[in-house]
């Protein structure tokens, strides 16, 4: 028979320790790895449940039109055969009286001239003007860019021939032409100069194509019209609309053209056309010089602006609530709770602590989730005073998740207006969304009742 000896018993025990200690830490390991991981996930999931601080806001409502716009235009025809060239550029404001272009049988050779310096800094920056415009949606302004480039160059040429005579009488031309007015100069016409306000219709904007742009230092034929002077820097633009602006305050309304990103105010008025409908008109002040080769235009109108708490849009959810009388829901004296009595088989009453989600005059409206354990159609509810009520009267509400109390609590909110990212909500409704109130930014993420980790 074989006996161990002392010693080897001793590594023996010795080794057995060592594999149990190993075990015991890898249990302990185990355990801290799980926890580590388990608080980690907690605390990954909560970062997804964002909270949003109620605010006061408002949202601008604007409406989107298309308009006509009128002016008062004076459109000037040449009346001699020739090579014109213009002694203004586009957009140039010029007084009653002004040389505007001269009439020659010959073309004024500009190649005679050198340009200098300040020569080259106008065209340039002509060109830069014009690049800094040029937009996706309208390349006509290519056509002005380069109707200002050739009155520039044209400009200088006249420049430096006046430099050789004395008096503008000495300039030798078939025909001069000088302003009949003041006001600003235009190479566009497009037939409407003359068009009354009082025979707008829709088809106008419809059908309108027809835009022509003069250029410089063409030749010309009598008859032919070159150049218009807008005489009053104010325009009209004339639209349709189903809003009803007669009602809007003082008249005046803020307006952005879209195309151009333009800002600015307006008067506007209806009045009644030769169609026997209503159409409105906008008087414009501003910027008269951006809209010279515009006829037909888009723009918005702020119509109205809501005031209230603003929050997100995806904070809002939607759920079923119970409808209960006032008279049966009470506060607990101890813990300052909304309770109510469910009435059992047996007469007896069982007291839940519940959330109301909307008061009113005569109800309480409360979440079916709050109380989904709790409550089902057909419960007998009571109070003190023994008044019984059956819960049978259900109601969807909106409403977004207030998380004061540390878990999400549904609480209804009356919106008023919305966009598409954010809505304004009404003020101090009764056991509603207070000023800077915490919910939860987007109510998908949560659910009623949850924790905040």
């Amino acid at each position: 028979m074989f006996f161990k000896s002392k010693k080897t018993k001793d590594i023996t025990i010795k080794h057995n320790f060592i594999l149990y200690f190993f075990k015991i830490s890898f249990i302990f390991f185990v355990i801290i790895l799980v926890y580590i991981i388990t608080n980690f996930i907690k605390i990954f999931n909560s970062d997804t449940v964002k909270i949003y601080e109620v605010n006061a806001g408002e949202i601008v409502n604007v409406d989107r039109h298309k308009g006509f716009i009128y002016r008062d235009e004076d459109v000037t025809k040449c009346v001699n055969s020739g090579y014109i060239n213009f002694f203004v550029t586009n957009a140039d404001r010029v007084n009653r009286g002004a040389l505007i272009y001269t009439i020659n049988d010959t073309l004024s050779d500009v190649q005679l001239y050198d340009l200098n310096d300040n020569d080259r800094k106008s065209i340039k920056e002509n060109i830069n003007l014009y690049t800094n415009s040029i937009t996706n949606y309208d390349f006509s302004n290519i056509y002005i860019a380069k109707n200002n480039l050739n009155s520039v160059i044209n400009e200088i040429s006249v420049i430096k021939q006046l430099e050789n005579v004395n008096f503008e009488s000495e300039i030798d031309a078939k025909e001069k032409n000088y302003s009949r007015c003041a006001g600003l100069v235009a190479f566009v016409v497009d037939g409407y100069e003359e068009e009354k306000i009082e025979n707008f219709n829709d088809e106008l904007i419809k059908k309108f194509t027809n835009i022509k742009y003069l250029n410089n230092m063409n030749e010309v034929n009598g008859g032919d019209k070159v150049y218009k002077i807008i005489k009053n820097p104010e325009f009209v633009i004339v639209f349709d609309s189903s809003y009803d602006y007669d009602n809007y305050k003082n008249n005046f309304v803020r307006i952005k053209f879209v195309n151009e990103n333009i800002n600015t105010n307006g008067r506007i008025e209806s009045f009644i056309g030769n169609d026997n409908k209503k159409h409105f008109k906008l008087k414009v002040s501003e910027y008269p010089e951006r809209f010279i080769d515009k006829r037909v235009v888009e723009f918005e109108i702020e119509n109205k602006m809501i005031s209230g708490y603003k929050i997100p849009i995806k904070s809002i959810t939607s759920k079923n609530c119970y409808i209960i009388p006032k008279n049966i829901v009470e506060k607990d004296t101890e813990t300052n709770e909304n309770i109510i009595y469910k009435v059992g088989i047996n007469g007896q009453k069982e007291k839940i602590t519940c959330n109301i989600s909307k008061e009113d005059n005569d109800y309480c409206y409360i979440s079916i989730d709050d109380t989904l354990s709790k409550l089902k159609f057909g419960d007998v509810l009571s109070n003190r005073y023994n008044d019984n009520y059956s819960l049978s009267e259900v109601v969807k509400l909106d409403g977004v998740y207030n998380m004061n109390k540390g878990y999400a609590v549904f609480k209804n909110v009356d919106v008023i207006d919305r966009t598409n990212e954010y809505a304004i909500i009404k003020k101090q409704t009764i056991n509603g969304i207070s000023l800077y109130d915490h919910i939860a930014l987007d109510a998908n993420d949560i659910g009623e009742g949850d924790l905040i980790s």
